[in-house]
């Protein structure tokens, strides 16, 4: 969110945030609302649509948890059915080093040098229809998760 020259982004975040009264506070305050992890949360999906029809950032987390590795995890087609339902481009951001500020299992963030580069937009073509089909979905994640990668990489290659 620091890169960007926003007042606000929108995140869609896991309902188990709500769990912890802290960090549930830090994400709803902001205007973030909760997704059910490991299903296809379709009122959470389609409850985006307006917020970006009304002109909001909304952050997404196509691979749908922090992940650890070099590789970029298969990704949901969440990310890509909610820009085509909106007729929004996707914006890839490949973030390097936030593992090292916030490793899984420690309790604390970490003071560590982190860099995110900002990809180019990515469309999901919609058909005559207005609508987007499967596989015009499954293009624009496939293409999603390629980019994702390249970015990670090069932030990857810049913390050092």
């Amino acid at each position: 969110a620091a890169c960007v020259p926003r007042p606000r982004l929108r995140f869609m975040a896991t309902a188990e945030l709500g769990k912890y009264p802290s960090l549930g506070w830090l994400f709803s305050a902001p205007g973030a609302f909760p997704l059910t992890r490991g299903s296809a949360d379709r009122e959470a999906l389609v409850g985006c649509t307006p917020v970006l029809q009304h002109g909001e950032p909304l952050v997404l987390f196509p691979e749908g948890e922090r992940k650890d590795g070099p590789l970029v995890q298969p990704l949901f087609d969440g990310a890509a059915f909610v820009a085509a339902r909106a007729g929004v481009p996707i914006i890839p951001v490949g973030i390097g080093g936030s593992a090292r500020v916030m490793p899984r299992g420690a309790k604390m963030i970490r003071p560590r040098k982190v860099h995110v580069v900002i990809g180019q937009p990515i469309v999901a073509e919609v058909g005559a229809s207005g609508r987007a089909s499967r596989r015009a979905v499954s293009a624009a994640t496939e293409q999603l998760s390629a980019e994702l990668q390249r970015l990670y990489d090069l932030a990857q290659a810049r913390v050092g």
